[in-house]
């Protein structure tokens, strides 16, 4: 999965109050990107009616990259309500009700105009402590204030219900996104807790919590004590909130006023551009008709990498048999005409995304591609491999970031029976199956009783004649023919010929191209008990001409046994057997296997195997397993 680190970058603010901060950013439906921002006018009210067409974003200061999608949420309050409780409260005014109640049940009109449904939570601190936490039913917080009842008489006003509400302000909620604000309802304050307000308004200040302030004293207490109302007025105004003085006389103010035009944050997704790793730069950009208003520069770390395409139980060996009509043994065909490639892909980088193609490679050249779903098979055609042979392949994915990934290749050895023939063929070629030797023996034996048969009438014939021409003789001896006896001379046979006699070979090494067609002028035998393998022409007695070989780069050995072992002699560039890399404590070879000395490429063969092998494909972090 992608690590995701978001960065603020603090730039400087100018004058204007115009800004847009960005929070959240979410890229775990990446290339969408997604996070909610926050927008304000150069008089600090929020914009409200943005649109589509009003935002774009720009990555890594390239061209503005419009926005797919626009979504107002409203997150909702974490309302604070603390009351520095004093006597000032229990005052009476026109009516007889106390500056309390009716602070108090103008608080519970607006609670009640509030929706049951309302994302809003509600709290009540008081000098005396937390009297109601987060309560997330605005019509039981109103209940809950009907119910408390404070001895405002004996109360002695203090700083402990505004600290508190702030610590209250700090606690971490269920929705990141949600606003808090804090409505501090307080007499004047005493010289001594004036120097307290400049923390109060820092800390406020940081943890973005506006607070407004409700005062409660005389009408002339901004002219007649400055010093005491003026630090109000400053937490009220610094913090975004705002500041009101209750003498008892005036209308209070309306609370949904004070969140209406906040109550809102935008939900921004659009389609990043983004297709490497690393850190990228991420700023949004709001068009307005007097201006832009540019976010704070962001920082996310993305992981984009390229899929990895992998076979599944790749076909290494293909039997193709003839199949002959039934009725008519001049008709067969090559089984099975073609063979099923299955593969799979996964997104390392934990960015789910669309293929766009698939090819398959054969001995280079790409035979088959599919453009559209479902990725997941290759149907390789058979049809003209007609001679035992092996096929070199490969699957290349390409996905829609226009990144590309291959398979690791694979080799299908095809094996082709041998052409079945009709009675007449076998019979030319004297190949003939059990079934029809006992069909030929049957007609020859016909034959010759037929022959035996026409034999016996001739020889019948032929004794009334000879009968008849001794008639002949003894009736006229002179006229009858004389039958001379010819010298027999016969030709002598020719003297065969010596059979040569070879050396065997055991085992041998043939070296392969990139396409893995071997060159078998360049075989080398493995005539010896021990082989030393390197391109040092003294130290190695088998030599590569190869860079990325160590002086003595392996060691191949036979033993007693007639086995042959490859060892790695720690060489730079290592030794691999069918694509797995071996060690100094070595892999017995088999007949068949592929061997990497760096990028030299051989395959071992021995003469006489006398096993059937088992082709397996081993990934590149197994062990090798001889």
């Amino acid at each position: 999965m992608a690590g995701l680190f978001i960065v603020p970058v603090v730039l400087a603010q100018e004058e204007s109050q115009s800004r847009a901060i960005i929070h959240e950013i979410n890229t775990e439906n990446f290339p969408q990107i997604s996070f909610f921002l926050e927008a304000y006018d150069e008089n600090g009210q929020a914009l409200s009616n943005l649109s589509e067409a009003d935002i774009s974003i720009i990555e890594n200061e390239q061209e503005p990259i419009p926005i797919d999608l626009l979504l107002r949420n409203e997150p909702g309050y974490q309302f604070i309500l603390a009351y520095n409780l004093s006597p000032a409260l229990a005052t009476n005014i026109t009516g007889g009700e106390s500056r309390y109640q009716v602070i108090s049940d103008h608080i519970i009109q607006w609670l009640d105009s509030r929706p049951a449904s309302t994302p809003d939570d509600f709290s009540l601190v008081t000098d005396t402590g937390l009297q109601q936490i987060r309560d997330d039913s605005p019509r039981d917080f109103a209940q809950r204030l009907r119910d408390y009842q404070p001895d405002l008489m004996n109360s002695q006003p203090n700083l402990t219900s505004l600290l508190q509400a702030l610590d209250l302000a700090t606690d971490p909620t269920l929705n990141s996104m949600m606003k808090r604000a804090i409505l501090y309802i307080t007499p004047q304050p005493t010289i001594s807790n004036v120097s307290a307000f400049p923390g109060f308004i820092e800390r406020a200040v940081q943890q973005n919590v506006p607070v407004y302030v409700w005062m409660i004293g005389p009408p002339s207490a901004r002219s007649s004590n400055p010093s005491v109302v003026e630090p109000l007025i400053a937490l009220a105004e610094e913090t975004g909130g705002q500041f009101f003085l209750f003498s008892g006389q005036e209308d209070l103010p309306d609370i949904e006023e004070y969140f209406r035009a906040n109550r809102y944050i935008y939900q921004v997704t659009y389609a990043s551009g983004i297709r490497k790793s690393g850190t990228h730069r991420l700023t949004a950009v709001i068009q307005q008709d007097n201006g832009s208003i540019s976010s704070e520069m962001m920082k996310v770390n993305l992981t984009v990498e390229a899929p990895n395409p992998i076979l599944i139980n790749p076909p290494l060996l293909v039997a193709r048999d003839w199949v002959v009509d039934a009725k008519d043994a001049r008709i067969r065909d090559l089984e099975p005409d073609q063979v099923e490639i299955k593969y799979m892909y996964e997104f390392l980088d934990g960015h789910s995304r669309e293929l766009v193609s698939a090819c398959l490679y054969v001995e280079g050249e790409v035979v088959q591609e599919i453009t559209r779903a479902p990725f997941d098979t290759f149907r390789l055609d058979l049809t003209p491999y007609e001679s035992d042979q092996e096929i070199l392949f490969f699957v290349e994915i390409e996905d829609s970031f226009g990144m590309k990934a291959r398979t690791q290749p694979a080799v299908i050895d095809v094996t082709v029976a041998p052409v079945p023939l009709t009675f007449w063929e076998g019979l030319l070629r004297l190949e003939l199956t059990p079934e029809r030797w006992i069909i030929l023996a049957s007609v020859l034996i016909a034959g010759m009783v037929l022959v035996t048969a026409i034999v016996l009438v001739g020889k019948r014939q032929a004794f009334w004649r000879e009968q008849a021409a001794k008639h002949q003789r003894k009736i006229d001896p002179v006229t009858q023919p004389v039958k001379i006896k010819q010298a027999d001379h016969r030709s002598g046979n020719g003297t065969p010929g010596r059979a040569s006699i070879g050396k065997q070979v055991e085992a041998m090494l043939i070296p392969l191209n990139e396409r893995y067609e071997p060159n078998r002028k360049k075989t080398v035998v493995l005539d010896r008990k021990e082989w030393l393998i390197g391109s040092d022409p003294i130290q190695a007695r088998f030599v590569i001409a190869n860079a990325a070989l160590d002086d003595v780069h392996a060691r191949l050995s036979r033993t007693e046994q007639g086995e042959y072992w490859l060892r790695d002699q720690n060489s730079i560039a290592g030794t691999w057997v069918n694509f797995a890399p071996i060690t100094s404590k070595g892999v017995k070879l088999r007949h068949g296997d592929l061997i990497h000395f760096a990028k030299a490429l051989y395959r071992f063969e021995i003469s006489h195997p006398t096993e059937d092998r088992e082709i397996q494909i081993i990934t590149y972090n197994q062990n090798y397993d001889s």
